[in-house]
């Protein structure tokens, strides 16, 4: 069912867009459904109907082998049901998907109603980290052919598309013959918090007063939680504090404090993040993780792998360093290095809070999405809106 999302009308009459906005509901995508939902309930002239879509298999879904064990499948079959059931009810203006993985069913409504599709990475993107995801990368079988051109369908289907990053906008354009022209990069961003929390952030100049190295990560194996934690068992372990948020159960250690399931956003993640000193993500495999925007944003520098479209997370050298997935070496070097100079660390901080500020403010870009979706409806305007009644 959906969740209808409605705020007061700035006047009566006024030409206010419905829109239907299809929300995976995995890893990071749900922070940034909670931020774009915040911004929703800020404006007017964008009236949505929420249908997020939920990763759990549950319902009839348990009862289909194909829809239970695949989530490309399963996903897209909820979010087809789903926005069947919100266009009966009401005529909408536009669709907006995110990720593509739930619009893979939809491409006939994307067809008659303008639609955006919105994603972090696409499937040959992802077949390039998915070893750490337990991923098998596609091939040439007939059935992995098939597979690419329904992600091609529907991401050809769309009226607009978002791209996380230029790593993905490059392989839309380059491996799915995506116009460029259609494709917008608007990175989701950091909520509001944070940015308070850079805004406040004092340098700590204090010798005898260990550095607090921050590592926020639910896969704890695959984001290099256990390479950061070898890393710790040696002199440079005995130099700082590591602070380890993830739902993975690690004992504690010295020096190493675990903090279990903190929610996104909420005021237990955001000490963490006001009381750290740098932030380390040395992770194996990724696209583009919203908890290093969130790091900018607070005004820690960054130590993260040149994995996915990582790089386009910091500026390198200026804001944090880049090392190698997998490479304790690099990686403790890094840190000793941020560790020996509250100089460094202060200049990075700045650096990365500007770099923020610019690039992965979440209510900024947010409403550059929204804006997107207003250019994307208005095309409509000749012809009219369509009655999804008639749609179906």
């Amino acid at each position: 069912m959906s969740e209808r999302l409605t705020g007061p009308r700035e006047r009566p009459g006024d030409a206010a867009i419905r829109a239907a906005f299809v929300m995976e509901q995995t890893l990071g995508h749900v922070t940034h459904g909670r931020n774009l939902r915040a911004v929703l309930a800020q404006q007017s002239h964008v009236r949505p109907t929420w249908l997020p879509i939920p990763f759990d298999v549950r319902g009839p879904a348990r009862l289909i082998p194909l829809v239970r064990s695949n989530w490309s499948v399963r996903a897209s079959w909820r979010a087809r049901r789903a926005l069947d059931s919100a266009l009966r009810t009401e005529t909408h203006d536009a669709v907006f998907f995110h990720t593509q993985v739930a619009s893979l069913f939809s491409t006939s409504v994307m067809r008659r109603i303008p639609s955006i599709v919105s994603l972090d990475a696409t499937p040959i993107n992802y077949d390039s980290v998915g070893r750490y995801y337990n991923h098998r990368p596609a091939g040439n079988g007939l059935l992995d052919r098939q597979k690419y051109r329904l992600n091609q369908r529907a991401l050809q289907a769309a009226t607009a598309l978002v791209s996380w990053s230029e790593w993905t906008r490059r392989s839309l354009v380059d491996d799915y013959q995506i116009d460029p022209s259609r494709i917008r990069v608007i990175a989701p961003g950091a909520a509001p918090e944070f940015f308070r929390i850079g805004q406040h952030r004092q340098p700590r100049f204090e010798r005898d007063r260990r550095v607090r190295v921050l590592f926020v990560g639910g896969d704890f194996e695959r984001k290099g939680g256990q390479l950061l934690l070898d890393c710790m068992r040696g002199p440079l372990g005995e130099r700082c504090e590591l602070h380890l948020v993830t739902g993975t159960d690690v004992p504690a250690e010295s020096n190493v404090h675990v903090h279990r399931d903190l929610a996104p956003n909420s005021p237990e993640l955001l000490q963490q993040f006001a009381a750290a000193d740098l932030f380390v993500l040395p992770t194996m495999a990724d696209c583009l993780p919203m908890v290093l925007m969130e790091a900018t944003a607070a005004a820690l520098p960054v130590i993260t792998t040149d994995v996915g479209a990582l790089r386009e997370a910091i500026v390198p050298g200026q804001s944090g360093f880049l090392v190698h997935a997998g490479d304790g070496r690099s990686l403790s070097a890094a840190i000793d290095k941020l560790i020996q100079s509250a100089a460094l660390r202060c200049r990075m901080s700045r650096a990365g809070r500007d770099l923020a500020r610019h690039k992965f403010d979440a209510e900024v870009n947010n409403r550059a999405l929204l804006d997107l979706v207003s250019e994307v409806a208005a095309r409509e305007v000749l012809t009219g809106s369509i009655d999804a009644r008639q749609a179906a």
